[in-house]
């Protein structure tokens, strides 16, 4: 379940990096649409497999030591799991914006 959710939120990282598009009736630009979803869904995937990747870490190596006996484990995961996509974001931005690596 936390993994699908990773994967949603890497979706939605990625849409929200790249802003909503028109959708075009027909011609060259609908082709371009069509690339653009395909880079929504391919990047969206890959910032989520980080995403989770990262998650699933967390979750072996310190978490699931640490919620036996805790009250809320799944408000403490999900807090995790915004805080690990608020570390990708801002090592993206890092990455891109101010190193101009990516």
């Amino acid at each position: 379940m936390w993994t699908i959710l990773s994967l949603l939120l890497g979706f939605t990282y990625t849409l929200t990096l790249l802003g909503a598009i028109k959708i075009p009736k027909k011609g060259l630009s609908y082709l371009l649409y069509l690339f653009y979803q395909w880079g929504v869904i391919y990047i969206g995937l890959i910032v989520g497999f980080i995403i989770g990747l990262l998650y699933i870490l967390v979750d072996v190596f310190y978490l699931k030591n640490k919620l036996k006996n805790a009250t809320r484990p799944a408000l403490t995961r999900f807090g995790v799991l915004l805080a690990i996509v608020l570390f990708v974001w801002i090592t993206h931005y890092i990455l891109e914006k101010v190193i101009d690596i990516i």
